[in-house]
């Protein structure tokens, strides 16, 4: 039985009746209480508390960033309503530095159940000891057969799952401003096959349209942090070489070893050279705006840029929201197309590189199966895609096309497709190390115009340094020597 105020009253059973009245008759004429009464007193609020701890209601706490709130909200609600607990949610601003916070709350002993993680960071957060492991729950989940299996392994570490991704991008595309390709006399649909032929259109530009300030935009440098290696570089290197043995990544997953140098990094790192230092193609000063990447997307929506590097997400963020043009309007003035193959021998064709944020649950949740439960309503097959759809998001999961507001964006379908050629970054402990010597290193050709060979000797020591030359690979050139076949 409850009160008005939802609080649970003490069942009113015979024993309990008894035990009022013993108490009620335990008190002599002065008032004082026997020890009877005492130990009887002692015993009703036992009782009291054991009821009301047994009914007082689940909560379940969840921090997530103000870009989510339409896929939280409705996710809420349904968990309430349908478990009846209750959720306090904590909405980070557009803005904030979303692991500065998770790292502050933690710090705190304030962090949430449900929490999200950058795809990149899960192997900070295990060693951090942050999260727990879903391999149970997923393993339980018909769901999770539905991810691709590129998405199943970025929310892993170390062969455990740790966070269900929630969205996604394919990087390594090449947007292009039609309006200046016209202009220039280049052919539309642009396909080109190679970096030479990337690097031969963005000249014509360059000589033909001065009123363009960047011929060719690809984010390089320290200002732009991670995203100068996720949306930069490291979809050159992975066009550099043949993936067989890891050779067109930055970690090789047979020895554990960071690759220190390679012919794939050191032509993913001439090719930065001729962009910035020796073409000229993109000036070095809009690496170091006061908001890289404000900047670019203003530059590219004002058509002052004749080509830039970026992710599939960015069709849609390129204008702010209020002024977004329709889908058709943009059509008209942005092309894309798949960064190609450097065109030395063994590359591939096809080259992308995914990342995401992750939902995860914290390590020390009092009650796991409760979060568990509001992760498969947060990520269930409808809600996931109707939101992705209403985003211009790419989905991890390959039934979203079976729901229509997903399935009928062209868009989404037309990107989706290189889905399957996908990999992601180096979920392993160290690579946020890894990742901003390598910035430094782009910075040393394209800004001081060091050779490609000497930028990668830095950064190949700056490796055996943190991790100790056990810990670092150098690969060569196969033993037939092919050298590179572009001609810069």
């Amino acid at each position: 039985m409850k009160t008005k105020n939802n609080m649970e009253e003490i069942p009113l059973s015979l024993s309990n009746i008894r035990i009022f009245k013993e108490i009620r008759n335990g008190f002599d004429l002065e008032g004082k209480m026997s020890k009877k009464v005492l130990m009887l007193s002692i015993v009703m609020l036992l009782i009291g508390a054991l009821v009301v701890t047994g009914s007082a209601q689940q909560v379940v706490s969840i921090e997530y960033g103000e870009l989510w709130k339409d896929l939280f909200e409705p996710a809420v609600e349904e968990f309430e309503k349908i478990t009846g607990a209750k959720v306090d949610n904590v909405v980070v601003p557009y803005g904030m530095d979303m692991w500065e916070k998770i790292t502050l709350d933690f710090a705190d002993d304030i962090a949430p159940d449900v929490l999200m993680v950058d795809a990149f960071r899960i192997a900070d957060c295990v060693e951090a000891g942050y999260i727990r492991k879903l391999d149970g729950y997923v393993k339980e989940w018909p769901d999770w057969d539905q991810y691709y299996p590129a998405f199943q392994a970025m929310g892993s570490y170390e062969g455990h799952i740790y966070g269900i991704t929630l969205e996604t991008s394919v990087n390594a595309v090449l947007w292009y401003w039609k309006p200046n390709f016209e202009k220039a006399g280049i052919p539309m649909p642009w396909k080109p096959k190679d970096w030479y032929e990337v690097l031969e259109t963005a000249e014509r530009i360059k000589e033909r349209l001065p009123d363009v300030e960047c011929p060719l935009y690809i984010p390089m440098g320290t200002k732009w942090g991670e995203g100068a290696i996720f949306g930069g570089i490291y979809s050159e290197i992975l066009g550099a070489d043949t993936s067989e043995g890891d050779r067109n990544r930055l970690r090789d997953y047979t020895t554990g070893k960071w690759i220190g140098s390679s012919p794939a990094i050191e032509r993913a790192l001439n090719f930065y050279r001729e962009v910035f230092f020796v073409r000229k193609l993109c000036q070095t000063e809009l690496m170091y705006a006061t908001d890289v990447w404000k900047e670019w997307r203003r530059l590219m929506r004002t058509g002052k840029i004749g080509i830039g590097q970026g992710g599939a997400w960015e069709w849609t963020e390129f204008w702010p929201e209020a002024i977004r043009p329709l889908e058709m309007m943009r059509s008209n003035v942005l092309g894309r197309i798949s960064l190609p193959g450097s065109g030395d021998q063994d590359t591939p064709s096809i080259q992308t590189i995914s990342g995401g944020w992750t939902v995860a649950m914290k390590k020390e949740t009092k009650n796991p199966d409760l979060v568990w439960g509001f992760l498969k309503i947060l990520n269930s097959k409808e809600r996931l895609a109707r939101w992705l759809a209403a985003a211009g998001k790419l989905s991890m999961r390959k039934d979203s096309a079976e729901v229509p507001e997903y399935g009928e964006n062209k868009f989404l379908m037309e990107i989706g497709k290189l889905l399957p050629y996908t990999t992601y970054r180096d979920a392993v402990a160290g690579y946020t190390t890894v990742s901003h010597y390598l910035q430094q290193a782009m910075e040393k050709v394209a800004v001081d115009g060091l050779s490609a060979a000497e930028a990668m000797e830095w950064y190949k020591n700056k490796l055996i340094d943190e991790f100790g030359k056990d810990q670092v690979e150098i690969i060569e050139l196969p033993d037939c020597g092919c050298p590179s076949s572009i001609i810069w």
